[in-house]
C-alpha cells in the first residue's frame, strides 16, 4: 500500500509519495463516455497563468522566464491545462494514474491552418493568393517610394516577407499559380487530374 507523507517546509505544505517510484502506479479506469462538468472559482492571477499556458504564450516576470517551447508539449484548451497538473499531481503525491490518458488531454489537431493542411482545404481565397504574389514584386512598393511613405529598405523586407509565406505556402505543396484569374492549389490535386 502506498502512503503519502506531508511536511513543512519554509512555510509551505510539501505534499509528496512516500512510497518506491519504481512501484507500479495505482491504475483508476476511466469511462470515456461518462462527461460531467466541473466548475472551478479561482483567482484572476490563477486563470490568467492558465490561459497563458493554454494559449503557449511566454511566461515572464521579476526574476524569471519561460518561453514559448516550453510550453508546447501542452494542451491548449485551459480545462486540459489543469488536468494536466492534476494528473501529475496525483502522480507525484500518491502513485495514481488513470488507467487511459483523459480525452482534455489527447492531442487535438492543433491550430485551424494545421487542420486545413491536413484535410487539404483551401488556404487562400483568388484575391488573398494574387495580393500575396502582388508583394513580392518591387512595382506594388513604388508609389510608396517614390512619396516618401516607405523606404528602399523597409520595401525589400516586404517583399523578402511576401515571398518566405509564398515559398511556405509552396513548400507543403500548397501551389500559387502567377495567373489573376487562377485559384491556388494543391499539388497533389492537380496531379490526379
Amino acid at each position: 500500500m502506498t502512503t503519502s507523507t506531508q511536511t513543512k517546509t519554509e512555510g509551505k505544505e510539501d505534499f509528496g509519495f512516500d512510497g518506491d517510484m519504481d512501484e507500479p502506479a495505482i491504475q483508476l479506469p476511466i469511462d470515456m463516455d461518462d462527461k460531467t462538468t466541473i466548475l472551478i472559482n479561482v483567482e484572476g492571477a490563477v486563470k490568467q497563468l492558465i490561459s497563458k499556458i493554454a494559449k503557449k504564450q511566454e511566461l515572464s516576470g521579476e526574476g524569471y522566464c519561460i518561453d514559448e517551447e516550453e510550453l508546447a508539449h501542452l494542451p491548449n484548451s485551459l480545462t486540459g491545462v489543469v488536468v494536466h497538473y492534476l494528473v501529475k499531481g496525483l502522480k507525484f503525491d500518491f502513485n495514481i494514474e488513470f488507467a487511459e490518458k483523459p480525452i482534455c488531454l489527447k492531442s487535438r489537431g492543433g491550430s485551424a491552418l494545421d487542420k486545413k493542411v491536413e484535410g487539404k482545404k483551401r488556404l487562400l481565397t483568388k484575391d488573398q493568393k494574387n495580393d500575396l504574389l502582388t508583394r513580392t514584386n518591387m512595382s506594388f512598393y513604388e508609389n510608396d517610394i517614390s512619396n516618401g511613405t516607405l523606404t528602399l529598405d523597409d520595401a525589400f523586407a516586404s517583399i523578402k516577407e511576401a515571398f518566405s509565406k509564398k515559398q511556405e505556402f509552396e513548400s507543403i505543396g500548397y501551389i500559387l499559380p502567377a495567373k489573376k484569374t487562377e485559384y491556388p492549389y494543391w499539388k497533389e490535386d492537380k496531379e490526379t487530374t
